[in-house]
């Protein structure tokens, strides 16, 4: 299972895949669109971090994948 978390980082948002991919964007929705290409045809979970560190939201790909096929 793939993990990518996306917590803030002194010059913008950082997603954090693996030790060396860890690119950092300006806004948090770049960061997360960023991951949720790196995630779609992978089984995982991408975790967004709020600025304390505690997990504010969890997007889950097969969630997302059914719920962009019932559009």
């Amino acid at each position: 299972m793939t993990v990518i978390e996306i917590r803030l980082h002194r010059w913008g948002w950082k997603c954090f895949e693996a030790p060396g991919v860890e690119p950092v964007f300006l806004n948090q929705e770049h960061a997360i669109d960023y991951a949720t290409c790196r995630a779609c045809f992978r089984s995982g979970e991408i975790r967004v971090h709020d600025s304390s560190g505690n997990v504010e939201r969890i997007i889950d790909r097969l969630e997302d994948f059914l719920d962009v096929k019932k559009i």
